[in-house]
Order: C-alpha cells, then structure tokens, then sequence
C-alpha cells in the first residue's frame, strides 16, 4: 500500500516527513484551503524517491503551468470541476495526472468512465466545502461498484484506526492512501510520530 502525505507547507516539517519515504507528498495550491501553499521555497530539499503533488481546485491553466514549473512537480491532482480537455491540456506540461472524485452517497459512474482513458490514477475524497481536508470519510465500500479499472487512491478522515475498514474496499484499483487532517497537530504541520506509526503498518 503507497503511502501519499498531503497539505505539506512549513519546510522544517517537510524534511521530517520526507525521512519517513512517503510515496508522494502533496502541496496545495487552492487559496481557499487552511493548507494554501503561498511563498515557500523547496530549493535544497533533497526529495529523494518521494514525487511531489501540486494540488489544484480550478485554477486557471496559465497559472498552474507556472506553479508545475516553480515547484518541478510531477504530479498534478486535480480536485475541482476541470473538464476532459483540461486534464489533458495538464498533461501536455509532462506530468501525470491525478483525477479527483468527491463522494456523498453514489458514484459518480459517468464522471468516472469519462477521465478512465486521460487519466493517470484517481482519488476518491469526502465531498466537503473544503475540496479535501476535512477529516471525513464515505462509505468506503461503495468504491466495490466502480466498474473504472484504473489505480486509486483513498482519501477522506484516514487514521491508523480507520486502517481495519480498508477490507471493506475489495476492488484491485486501490494502490495507496492520502492522509493529511487525521496527522496534524494543526493545518499543514503533520505528527512525524503518528506518521512513522502509519507507515510501519501499511
């Protein structure tokens, strides 16, 4: 199971989680989010076998070309209403692209067969006003009914105890979890400890 750590900002707290080798590490770039990602500087950090995730609610695409370069990201996640052809504009500045998909009650079955060819992975997140970040889950066992073959990611009020309902979701697509709110002491500082705890039981 990958492991990706979300809503990073404060370069001290990078560093410390970035010893703890998650698969991917996410930076958002939604200025509405209590993690928005303003000034920081990630010159002279030492990412090593961690991608870096540029997560964007809607931006404009002049604007996230500008952040894909400034940051050297090599995912972008797209957490918004962006249509078809704008994930495929994205994937034209040479980085994947993650498709996000925020669930309340049901698939959204259409929504999902439309990206299942452009897209490079999908995560399935809580719907929230926050676009992500609010530290609740859905009824992960829903996901059983996606006829998508595509990789996914998990995200939505993941915790260590919440861990034992991975068994609800039996589909092959799931490759890995996003946690952010559930490992924080609070928005965008994460607990190295929890963290290390996390990793050790994936």
């Amino acid at each position: 199971m990958k492991l990706k750590v979300c809503g990073m900002r404060e370069v001290a707290n990078i560093k410390s989680v970035l010893a703890i080798k998650p698969d991917l590490m996410g930076f958002i770039f939604y200025p509405k989010s209590k993690r928005f990602v303003d000034e920081l500087s990630l010159d002279g950090i030492n990412f090593g076998t961690t991608q870096k995730v540029g997560v964007f609610v809607n931006e404009p695409l002049d604007s996230l070309a500008e952040k894909v370069k400034k940051f050297d990201l090599d995912y972008v996640q797209l957490h918004g209403d962006e249509s078809l052809s704008y994930l495929v504009a994205v994937k034209y500045l040479g980085v994947k692209v993650i498709k996000v998909f925020r669930i309340q009650d049901e698939l959204p079955i259409a929504e999902i067969l439309a990206f299942e060819q452009e897209a490079d992975y999908f995560l399935y997140d809580t719907l929230s006003l926050e676009y992500g970040g609010s530290g609740k889950k859905f009824h992960w066992d829903i996901l059983n009914e996606s006829p998508s073959s595509k990789p996914f990611w998990l995200s939505g009020g993941l915790s260590i105890e919440s861990l034992k309902a991975l068994g609800l979701i039996d589909h092959p697509g799931l490759i890995g979890i996003d946690v952010n709110s559930k490992f924080e002491s609070h928005p965008g500082m994460k607990k190295i400890e929890l963290l290390r705890a996390l990793k050790r039981s994936l």
